[in-house]
């Protein structure tokens, strides 16, 4: 792996050196983000969202109450799309809107569905509300208006030249679809102050950017997050077995997050709905249950599948730019994983797809050199329905046309990756001596937090390290952990190398080693050390 410093520090510069690395260099800026807005003090203007739309929407919904119409809140299956659904549907319910939540399984696909629409309209549905999706749904949209159905679009995809002709359109690419979700409600509800715990799973697992204001959302809501009210989501930090008053960003995008998601993957997101909006406490705890069990079958099934389609890449495309794989076994719910975990081992684009027998779903994820939702949109004329981001996208394909839309793509990938030396590159933030590492330092990074997407808990290197002791451990003795000193000098730090227990033959007292590293505290039986979080190493010589 290539290591590409940014900077040598000098010790007063540490922290201005790490908000240069993340685009903040002027005061205004820097200000905004060691203090961020309260989130209630966000203004639609700070979020991208259009208050001329916003307000035609809430007219319609008021309209819509005071009629007693039937609503549906049509969201996607998700953990954002599963918050921003929560926190739209119990905004209309407590203002005695006659309104249902409604989420698709993933067999049925992403996005606005004619069938579904139809359906609602014989129901006698009078108003649909996309939540985290919709952007592009301009045919869906044309037969709703054709039925009379008024449709208000609440979403945060990236959109498509040609937007839907909702009644209104409530979107930003600035937010996660949660968080769009909850301006709208915001501005049903002016006085309702709840919510900010679904917006801050759903904005931290949805992998939208930490500066701006998803960073004043996640950095008041977190503290929502451990303090919440809600039985459902107590119930599940109680079986992913976490201390609440330790939640933070990792925590949500790696455990709470994908135990929501894995409901939807495996069986029925309206699970998750239901576990999240539950007022039962015991009700939660059998909900919290399954899903967790859920969550525990999606990781077994995930592990399979990924031996298989890297099996698959290994003996037919290694030579290509882009792994595109499928399989009648593999299961929609974690196609997306699969091509997430391939694409970062080979560090390519990845496409993996569960076909059927009339119809294939695939889910894509990429690298930063190529615009994955641009290529699959170029192919969107033998496309059923796609959507997604630059670096994470999804599609439906007719199975007879699934060999094209290799071709296609294939050949999209040869002509934008042709000539780039495809690696993956660890961005440091700092060269640093270990005599430089102490709490201060530590206290002062943490100001940075919430660490996530655009804002990641900062990267160094030390060179010239020695290695006092070294051993394995862990299941399968897969870690390394190590005591490690400054050249000519006494003070020693502890360091944990995950995943890296292989490098122990490498290393021994003879030997000097470069490291990068994140700093971390350990707490344990009342103790306070820092730690080095070992990410890789390279052995020097003596």
């Amino acid at each position: 792996m290539k290591w590409k410093t940014l900077n040598k520090s000098k010790s007063k510069d540490i922290i201005k050196i790490l908000l240069a690395n993340r685009g903040l260099k002027s005061k205004k800026k820097i200000e905004e983000f060691l203090n961020p807005k309260k989130p209630d003090d966000l203004t639609t203007k700070d979020v991208g969202l259009d208050s001329k739309q916003i307000k035609k929407a809430v007219q319609r919904i008021k309209q819509a109450i005071k009629k007693k119409e039937k609503i549906i809140v049509y969201g996607d299956y998700d953990t954002d799309g599963i918050c921003a659904t929560a926190i739209l549907w119990e905004t209309l319910f407590q203002l005695k809107a006659n309104a249902l939540p409604f989420i698709p399984k993933r067999k049925e696909g992403n996005g606005l569905r004619v069938e579904r629409i139809e359906e609602m309209a014989k129901e006698g549905i009078k108003l649909i509300i996309t939540v985290d999706q919709g952007i592009v749904a301009c045919s869906q949209v044309e037969q709703a208006n054709k039925l009379g159905l008024d449709v208000i679009i609440t979403d945060h995809h990236i959109p498509d030249k040609k937007k839907p002709k909702a009644l209104a359109i409530v979107h930003t690419t600035k937010l996660a679809g949660c968080g769009v979700a909850w301006f709208l409600a915001k501005h049903l509800q002016p006085k309702k102050k709840t919510d900010l715990d679904l917006v801050t799973i759903g904005t931290i697992t949805d992998m939208v950017s930490l500066i701006g204001a998803n960073r004043s959302l996640v950095k008041y809501g977190l503290k929502d997050v451990q303090k919440t009210k809600r039985h459902g989501l107590r119930s599940l930090y109680d079986f992913a077995g976490l201390d609440k008053k330790k939640i933070g960003t990792y925590e949500v995008g790696f455990i709470i997050g994908p135990r929501i998601n894995a409901a939807g993957r495996m069986d029925d997101p309206i699970e998750s709905l239901r576990l999240v909006c539950t007022r039962d406490e015991n009700r939660s705890i059998a909900l919290a249950q399954k899903i967790d069990q859920r969550n525990r079958e999606r990781q077994v099934l995930t592990g399979k599948t990924i031996i298989h389609a890297r099996e698959i890449w290994l003996n037919e495309g290694r030579e290509s730019n882009l792994i595109f794989v499928g399989d009648e076994s593999y299961q929609e719910g974690i196609v997306g994983l699969v091509a997430g975990i391939l694409s970062e081992e080979f560090y390519r684009p990845a496409i993996v797809f569960s076909q059927g027998k009339e119809f294939t779903k695939g889910s894509a994820r990429s690298i930063k050199e190529f615009n994955v939702i641009e290529a699959i949109r170029s192919c969107a004329g033998i496309l059923v329905s796609h959507g997604g981001h630059p670096q994470a996208a999804g599609f439906t394909v007719e199975t007879a046309k699934i060999t094209i839309l290799k071709e296609k793509l294939g050949k999209i990938a040869e002509k934008k990756l042709k000539g780039k030396h495809l690696s993956p590159s660890l961005k440091i933030d700092i060269e640093l001596d270990l005599e430089e590492i102490n709490f201060e330092l530590y206290q002062q990074i943490m100001k940075l937090e919430p660490f996530g997407q655009d804002n990641p808990q900062p990267v160094f290197v030390s060179r010239q390290v020695k290695v006092i002791d070294a051993r394995t451990v862990g299941n399968g003795q897969k870690h390394l952990k190590l005591r490690l000193s400054a050249p000519l000098s006494r003070l020693v730090f502890e360091a944990i190398g995950f995943g890296l227990g292989e490098l122990l033959s490498q290393l021994s007292p003879e030997k000097t080693i470069d490291i990068v590293y994140n700093l971390s505290l350990n707490e344990w039986n009342g103790n306070r050390k820092l730690q080095l979080k070992i990410k890789d190493i390279k052995t020097t010589g003596i």
